[in-house]
């Protein structure tokens, strides 16, 4: 089984996610080569981000495969963050644009896929702010900017819960009954991680 734990910078996702030990937590991951600058072409950018998704999932197949289930820490489909961006004024939509053929024949290939369950967490802008600056250990740069996009990651996974129907939930659960709840669990079949339909009706349901 595969869980994603979404929300914006501070909301407690890494937090969550290391209560369940090292061999279920996919943390996100540093880039991998050169990162393309702003003169390379659109397609470019969506190709490099896929290749980094991809890794990120195909990570999660390995914990689940070898440790039963894994605990992504941000969704590694993460075709949203350039949505959200544009959405909140950051950015255009070319990049989002570009990717979603690629993102889709991806999914059809089975290199990357949706989670079997999501729990996205909102949280209040001060108390966000309040977190992160009792935590030392990381730097959080661009902060405010997380906070802006937390409207439209928030629209993103309500599109998704129509999508995905009783997989997505608005909440964090408890952390000691998740992990109870999954060593009971046999492996499931997950016949939606790899449906492009599923894909196509996220798409379709984003507010324009």
């Amino acid at each position: 089984m595969i869980i994603v734990l979404e929300g914006i910078s501070a909301a407690g996702k890494t937090t969550f996610a290391r209560h369940f030990g090292e061999a279920h937590h996919v943390p996100e991951f540093p880039d991998q080569g050169v990162v393309p600058g702003k003169s390379d072409p659109v397609e470019v950018h969506a190709a490099f981000w896929l290749r980094h998704n991809i890794r990120r999932f195909q990570a999660a197949l390995t914990k689940e495969r070898e440790h039963g289930f894994a605990i992504c820490d941000t969704e590694p489909l993460k075709i949203h963050f350039d949505w959200c961006m544009a959405r909140a004024g950051f950015k255009s939509m070319d990049v989002f644009n570009a990717s979603i053929p690629m993102v889709r024949k991806a999914i059809s290939d089975r290199r990357i896929g949706f989670g079997d369950q999501y729990y996205v967490k909102h949280i209040a802008p001060d108390i966000a702010r309040a977190q992160k600056e009792g935590d030392a250990t990381r730097s959080r740069r661009n902060f405010d900017m997380h906070l802006a996009l937390q409207p439209h990651l928030m629209d993103w996974f309500e599109a998704l819960s129509q999508a995905l129907p009783e997989k997505v939930e608005f909440a964090f659960p408890d952390q000691d009954a998740l992990l109870a709840e999954l060593k009971r669990k046999a492996p499931e079949d997950a016949p939606r991680r790899f449906d492009v339909s599923v894909f196509d009706a996220l798409i379709e349901r984003l507010p324009t």
